[in-house]
């Protein structure tokens, strides 16, 4: 399904969605910046199917395709303003490029994956942005049924990390025989500590405690304990760039700051936005290597604090 906003029309809810990787110019796994899109040829034709079944094909929630941004890669954001980095996408004429989106999935891929296309205006550009939105797929894996130009058939593509693969066999049977265990808890990873979290860490985190990283958004705060916290922990939470709606209905894990106060008063701001406590993830030394860290456990906050509440309550 292809739905076509009006040009000029601003859809608030994916503006929501989107504005952060757009503020930022960073992408995720399910979330893609280009700078335009062209399907004029077969081979371009391939590449879009190939970014929209990748994206299709990995695990978590709806996927974005954003055109007509460029990423910090390429225009960093510390250096340039939005007239720079906002390019615009404004299709000549839509009809035709929603045409050519459908006829290009019917194509080259099988199952067709569902997908809407709509347009956003930046409010502080006012150029138009191009969002293909990949809903999650419970047909997956979408594979090639023609090759192309570095594609065969058959091929079957999926993201890791940013960038996009073909899956492995077991990537591909995993797609097509859902486990017998109950699947991984899709959660967004804010990590404030200044310690990148590190491959092996992320996989621990699914293997061991069950969540999937939908997002991992890396913000090393600094912070002066000398001056007011309260402005300093406003800019940084606006620094991770979550929509409100996001912050209440999203499964969200911490990796806090070393420093009490300043993870307190974090903890503080975010269980405003919430509503409620999130998880925290807590890292420590491997018993056995001590250069090595590991992720020693999860802990819900929200249910420490139920629990609080319970034991008040019984002893008045």
């Amino acid at each position: 399904m292809i739905c076509l906003m009006g040009v000029g029309n601003v859809n608030e809810a994916i503006w929501r969605r989107i504005k952060r990787y757009v503020d930022l110019g960073r992408e995720a796994s399910k979330i893609d910046l280009k700078q335009t899109l062209d399907l004029s040829t077969r081979e371009k034709q391939a590449e879009f199917v190939k970014d929209v079944t990748a994206i299709a094909n990995t695990p978590g929630g709806n996927g974005y395709i954003i055109i007509g941004v460029l990423d910090n890669t390429k225009c960093p954001r510390d250096r340039f303003q939005p007239e720079n980095y906002v390019v615009g996408f404004s299709p000549q004429d839509p009809d035709e490029l929603e045409r050519q989106m459908i006829t290009a999935l019917s194509n080259y891929c099988d199952p067709i994956p569902v997908i809407e296309f709509s347009q956003v205006v930046h409010p502080q550009t006012g150029r138009n942005i191009g969002v293909v939105t990949i809903p999650r797929s419970a047909r997956r894996p979408h594979k090639f049924i023609r090759g192309s130009t570095g594609i065969e058939q058959h091929d079957v593509f999926i993201r890791r990390g940013t960038a996009t693969f073909k899956a492995t066999p077991q990537e591909i049977i995993d797609m097509a025989q859902p486990s017998p265990q109950p699947p991984p808890q899709e959660v967004i990873v804010i990590n404030f500590s200044g310690h990148p979290l590190t491959t092996i860490q992320q996989k621990q985190l699914r293997d061991r405690f069950g969540f999937h990283i939908e997002e991992l958004i890396e913000l090393p705060v600094h912070f002066d304990t000398q001056e007011d916290l309260k402005p300093q922990v406003k800019k940084w939470i606006e620094e991770v760039g979550l929509a409100p709606e996001e912050w209440s209905e999203e499964n969200i894990i911490l990796i806090l700051s070393g420093l009490a106060p300043v993870a307190a008063a974090i903890l503080a701001t975010i269980h405003g936005l919430r509503g409620g406590f999130p998880r925290i993830m807590v890292i420590y030394q491997a018993p056995n290597d001590r250069t090595q860290y590991e992720v020693a456990q999860v802990v819900d906050l929200q249910a420490l604090r139920d629990m609080g509440r319970e034991i008040r309550c019984s002893v008045q």
